[in-house]
C-alpha cells in the first residue's frame, strides 16, 4: 500500500487555447505522477485530477467532447454555464459532452474537487493540447459553432433518429431493415474518410485526415457483427448520397473536407448513435461512437480555429449543402427500413 500526498502531485495553473492564456485554477493530473499513472489500468483509461479554485477564482465557461464528473471534496463554490447553482463538499457535478460549464470558488476558502473523465486523455493531461474549448471562441468559429448547433438540433427530429430511438417498439423486420440499410452507408463512410486522405494535399491538414481515418477504420465491421454479417441492402438513393460525400472529399478544399467530415458527418453521427445507444447498449459499435463522435466533432472546430482561409459565409454554404445531403440520406434509410414492416403492422 502506498499513500500519495496531494501536495506532491505536479501542478499547472493555466493553458493556452487559440493563443490565449486561460486560468484553470490549480490542477494536479494523476497521470503526471509515475506511481499513479502505472496504477490506473490503461484499458480503463480513467483520468483523475485534483482541481482547486480559491475564493473568487474562476474557471471560465468551457466545453469538451467527453463526459466528465466533478466531485467536490472540500469547500464550496458555484457552478456556472448551462446552469447556475451553488456547490459544496460532497456534491457531484455530472457534465455531459458539449455541456457549457465553469466554476467559481466561494468564501472563505474556495474548494478542492476531483475531476474524472472516463475515456481518452484527461482534459489537461497534455497541457500544450488541452481537450477543451472555451466559450470565448474566435468570433467566426463561435458563429459556425452556433450555426451548426442549430443543424444538430434540427437533426434530432430526422426520421432516422426518431426511428432508432423508437426501434424497440418496431417489428423485428424494421430493426433488421434499418441495420441492413445503415450498413450500406457505414461501408460508404469508410470510402469517404479514405478519399479525404487521398485528396488532401495541404501538409498542415493531412495529420488530421490521417488521424480521423485511423480512428474510424473498420467501424463498419463492428456494425456487420450486430447483423450477423448478413449482406448489406443496396439502395440507389443511399448509394447516390454516399457518393456525393466521397466526391467532395476527392475534389473540394481542405476547409470543405473538414466541415463535411467533422461538423456534418460526425455531428449527425453523434446525434444518431446517442439515440440508438439504449437499444443497442451491448453493441461495441454504438458504445464506441457514443464518445468518439463528440470528440471528432470537436476536432473540426479546432481545425477551423487554426486556419484563416475561410469566412462564416463560405462555411455556412458548405454546412447547408452537407446537412441537406445528410437529411436526404437519413430519411431514405428510415424509409427503406419502414418498408420492411409486415403489412398488418400498426
Amino acid at each position: 500500500m502506498q499513500v500519495i500526498e496531494r501536495d506532491s502531485l505536479t501542478e499547472i495553473t493555466s493553458v493556452v487555447v487559440d493563443e490565449t492564456v486561460h486560468n484553470i485554477g490549480l490542477l494536479k493530473d494523476f497521470h503526471q505522477n509515475p506511481t499513479l499513472k502505472d496504477f490506473v489500468p490503461e484499458l480503463a483509461r480513467l483520468s483523475l485530477s485534483w482541481v482547486r479554485l480559491l475564493p473568487g477564482e474562476e474557471l471560465s465557461v468551457h466545453e469538451h467532447p467527453t463526459k466528465s464528473m466533478i466531485i467536490v471534496a472540500e469547500g464550496a463554490g458555484q457552478a456556472v454555464g448551462d446552469i447556475t447553482r451553488d456547490i459544496r463538499s460532497g456534491d457531484i457535478v455530472v457534465v455531459p459532452p458539449g455541456s457549457k460549464h465553469g466554476f467559481v470558488g466561494a468564501e472563505p476558502s474556495g474548494f478542492w474537487a476531483l475531476s474524472i473523465q472516463f475515456e481518452g486523455d484527461g482534459l489537461y493531461e497534455n497541457p500544450d493540447t488541452p481537450r477543451v474549448a472555451f466559450v470565448d471562441d474566435r468570433p467566426d468559429v463561435a458563429a459556425i459553432r452556433a450555426e451548426n448547433d442549430r443543424y444538430l438540433h434540427e437533426y434530432q427530429n430526422n426520421a432516422l433518429v426518431r426511428l432508432i430511438g423508437d426501434i424497440d417498439a418496431q417489428p423485428p423486420e424494421v430493426r433488421s431493415g434499418l441495420l441492413d440499410h445503415l450498413q450500406g452507408w457505414s461501408d460508404a463512410f469508410q470510402r469517404v474518410i479514405a478519399a479525404r486522405v487521398v485528396g488532401e494535399n495541404d501538409s498542415s491538414a493531412r495529420p488530421l485526415a490521417d488521424e480521423h481515418l485511423a480512428e474510424e477504420l473498420g467501424h463498419n465491421v463492428l456494425l456487420a457483427e450486430i447483423r450477423d454479417n448478413r449482406p448489406a441492402q443496396w439502395d440507389p438513393v443511399i448509394a447516390a448520397a454516399s457518393s456525393w460525400f466521397v466526391d467532395r472529399m476527392a475534389s473540394s478544399s481542405t476547409v470543405e473536407r473538414t466541415v463535411l467530415s467533422h461538423l456534418v458527418l460526425e455531428g449527425s453521427g453523434m446525434v444518431f448513435h446517442a439515440a440508438g445507444l439504449s437499444s443497442f447498449s451491448a453493441s461495441k459499435y454504438f458504445q464506441l461512437h457514443d464518445s468518439a463522435d463528440a470528440e471528432h466533432l470537436e476536432m473540426g472546430y479546432r481545425a477551423l480555429a487554426q486556419r484563416r482561409d475561410w469566412t462564416p459565409a463560405e462555411v455556412g454554404e458548405v454546412l447547408a449543402k452537407g446537412w441537406k445531403m445528410m437529411h436526404l440520406l437519413s430519411d431514405r434509410i428510415a424509409e427503406c427500413a419502414l418498408r420492411t414492416a409486415p403489412a398488418d403492422h400498426g
